[in-house]
């Protein structure tokens, strides 16, 4: 099945559409700081993926839906088994991705590409080494021409592409897109705040502190 690739109307960019997806879980806003289009024109927005993935060290883990599993190997090495499983083949002509994988990569994963180097540091924070999230569809943003995409593949967790998948999620971002601002998910969780209202931070320690 070829992926749904849908223009959109819509007043909202990529800042007041993060916004509103507040709450979602794997929230990404990849933004463009430069508008220039030979060296940078699209924004990115998506969330809800279908597969998270994360390290520790050797430790692996999965996690779709409400499945989750774990295996000890190299981290590099499982995460290309999954690229490769959720490779799609590139449309002709289409300045944006079809969806991908987004997150960070953390230094420690140095240790399985150059394992001579010292491995200093206690890991005493039990942050993961990465975070991942595989993306099924995203809203691409093209700020030459004040346009926006919806792109929804249908992958599913174990490589296999589902049609109802695919409209599911065209009509979850069509409905984002709307001017009217309606939340029509039911699995969404509330907005911490109204979209556009200022948020008001407060330092849990003086400046004094900060400096010594």
């Amino acid at each position: 099945m070829p992926p749904l690739i849908q223009e959109i109307a819509t007043p909202l960019g990529p800042e007041e559409l993060a916004s509103r997806l507040a709450g979602q879980p794997g929230l990404v806003l990849l933004q463009s700081a430069l508008f220039d289009p030979a060296q940078g024109r699209m924004s990115l927005v998506t969330a809800r993926p279908f597969l998270a993935f994360r390290s520790f060290g050797s430790r692996c883990e999965w996690r779709a839906g409400s499945r989750c599993w774990r295996q000890f190997g190299d981290p590099w090495r499982a995460l290309e088994a999954l690229l490769a499983r959720y490779e799609l083949s590139r449309q002709p002509d289409l300045p944006f991705p079809l969806g991908g994988c987004f997150g960070w990569w953390g230094y420690e994963l140095k240790n399985f590409v150059e394992p001579r180097l010292p491995r200093v540091p206690a890991g005493d924070l039990d942050l993961p080494d990465c975070d991942l999230g595989f993306h099924d569809s995203l809203v691409a943003f093209d700020h030459a021409l004040g346009k926006a995409w919806v792109i929804s593949t249908g992958l599913e967790a174990d490589g296999s592409v589902s049609a109802a998948q695919a409209r599911r999620q065209m009509d979850f971002w069509k409905a984002q897109l709307d001017s009217a601002g309606l939340e029509t998910d039911p699995d969404a969780a509330s907005h911490p705040r109204a979209p556009g209202a200022p948020l008001r931070a407060r330092s849990n320690f003086t400046r004094d502190g900060y400096l010594r």
